[in-house]
């Protein structure tokens, strides 16, 4: 079992989401992240949708993928050839100035903006690949993560 991500031109209308998201139940594909959004071409719109699947389930759903109607291209990402990236904006809780320092130090470590700030919760702003965000979320843990909201990955090829 793997993950792969695949990225899909398609037409922008109603259904289409819904079309390839029953398409992989009925497969038993778990899709672990999908984004979608309006592209550089009117009329369409680009998905990224992470898979977790067998090579040969995998295989299958991008031959199906292609088929469909509303689908223009389909472009399977390897890693080693994307740029992968994940958005987290992530309120954590900061009892004193101790506290509100140790965040700000580890949230500038890791290159993490101030979004927003109070007496008791910063907010913080994470752009990075999905693994940095996942040990970053880890660490703010020990503070007291009061709300946590990533986006999904979203890639793109570098040829």
């Amino acid at each position: 079992m793997q993950t792969r991500i695949i990225s899909l031109l398609v037409e922008d209308n109603p259904g289409v989401l819904t079309r390839m998201s029953g398409m992989f139940t009925m497969r038993g594909i778990n899709i672990t992240s999908l984004t979608v959004s309006p592209c550089e071409q009117e009329g369409l719109s680009r998905m990224t949708v992470a898979l977790y699947g067998s090579e040969s389930e995998l295989e299958k759903v991008r031959k199906q993928l292609s088929n469909l109607i509303e689908v223009v291209k389909v472009v399977d990402l390897e890693e080693r050839a994307t740029i992968i990236r994940d958005l987290c904006l992530m309120k954590v809780h900061v009892k004193d100035s101790k506290s509100r320092s140790e965040v700000m130090q580890l949230a500038e470590s890791y290159g993490a903006e101030i979004a927003d700030a109070t007496l008791d919760s910063v907010i913080l702003e994470l752009t990075e690949e999905p693994e940095k965000i996942d040990r970053f979320v880890e660490l703010m843990k020990h503070f007291g993560v009061k709300q946590l909201f990533r986006t999904g990955i979203t890639a793109i090829g570098r040829d």
